[in-house]
């Protein structure tokens, strides 16, 4: 029997790892899956050593307090995969986390792979000599990556962006308007506070004002809110009976019907706005943390934007409304800014649909080939 160890720290992490698996179980039958992973990873077999949602941190001020969780479980974890031996250990993201796992796996003679790449081109540059130590394989997610780590030394390859390959290139508003039952001619706003309850503690109290502003403007907007988990939605139910919002409706997952749905997306900044652009949808992208995470990410950083499409095109195409500038005021602003332009509207198709192009490859297919030699 085939064993794969795969960990993967939160729920974006949770989706693509989920696919993988799920592409891996129509190669190999007998195969079993261990590690670290949510609610979709187990669905798809997986026996979670621990909750994933103890390494979904937000900010310097979770992550602080609970170092010494952290090192304990990730000990605890190291000894358990040492004693499972499996044939592989794929890390998804959670670099920080993984990337020690995969060191001291590979010292051990465990082979290591490492989906989606660290943003070593956007800051901590050095952090790729540490990482040739930790893994035998970085699988990037983004063309201009491999040749940062094939220049010192570690294997990489180009196998896409799952998001592109999950995603159709053309898809049918009205569709899923029906869904949520939506007309043709209504202008539907997507509002997406993040994932973590960190971004939604910081990000839906904004969200909702500045939908209660827009609907000054125009007072028959639709809002569309998605909520990844139970307590996510719980916690947002919360915020909204002490915040009203007229026209809104939450809506536990369907993130990817909402956007279908959705004239404009306001979002926090993560891999939703690379969704959202694979969409081919117009956005803002926000942020609001800590100032101290804010000031030591300004210091460090190597670009100049937060948000993926931004940083892919190379240019600052999408409006990044940050910290200070988050505001339900700045925000409704921007967006009726938006709407009302045609010609940019036309850019935005235009540029993402090219974007989306460049990303989509056959990904679960060109990683099984390179891990299949490996299994048992």
């Amino acid at each position: 029997m085939a064993k794969v160890a795969i960990l993967a720290g939160e729920p974006s992490g949770d989706l693509i790892a989920s696919q993988l698996m799920a592409y891996i179980r129509t190669k190999v039958s007998d195969i079993e899956f261990i590690g670290v992973g949510g609610p979709l990873m187990k669905h798809e077999g997986l026996k979670s050593y621990f909750d994933y949602s103890n390494l979904s941190l937000y900010g310097i001020f979770q992550v602080i307090p609970n170092i010494p969780k952290l090192i304990f479980l990730r000990y605890k974890l190291i000894k358990y995969l040492k004693k499972e031996k499996p044939d592989i250990f794929i890390g998804v993201d959670a670099p920080d986390f993984n990337f020690y796992v995969e060191k001291k796996l590979k010292q051990s003679g465990i082979s290591t792979f490492h989906y989606v790449a660290p943003s070593v081109w956007a800051w901590r540059p050095k952090r790729v000599y540490k990482i040739k130590k930790s893994t035998d394989h970085i699988f990037s997610i983004f063309p201009h990556e491999k040749p940062l780590f094939e220049k010192v030394g570690i294997e990489t390859t180009f196998v896409g962006h799952p998001l592109a390959n999950k995603i159709p290139l053309k898809s049918n508003m009205f569709k899923y308007r029906k869904m949520f039952n939506l007309g043709r001619k209504e202008l539907v706003i997507a509002l997406l506070p993040g994932s973590r309850m960190g971004e939604l503690k910081a990000h839906t109290d904004t969200l909702l004002e500045t939908a209660q502003n827009l609907l000054e403007v125009h007072p028959d907007t639709k809002f569309l809110m998605p909520a990844t988990n139970d307590n996510n939605m719980h916690f947002i139910k919360s915020r909204i009976r002490n915040n009203p919002t007229k026209n809104l409706k939450l809506i536990k997952g369907k993130v990817d019907e909402i956007l279908n749905s959705a004239n404009i997306a306001i979002a926090a900044s993560g891999t939703a706005s690379l969704q959202i652009a694979l969409h081919k949808k117009p956005m803002i992208i926000i942020y609001k943390g800590s100032w101290i995470s804010y000031f030591i990410w300004k210091m460090v950083r190597l670009i100049p934007n937060v948000s993926l499409p931004n940083i892919l095109l190379n240019q600052n195409f999408v409006p990044e409304m940050l910290q200070h500038r988050a505001t339900p005021n700045l925000l409704s602003e921007k967006a009726c800014e938006i709407i009302k332009d045609k010609k940019y509207l036309i850019k935005i198709e235009f540029k993402f649909n090219k974007l989306h192009k460049d990303l989509k490859k056959n990904t679960s297919s060109l990683i099984f080939k390179i891990i299949k030699p490996y299994l048992k």
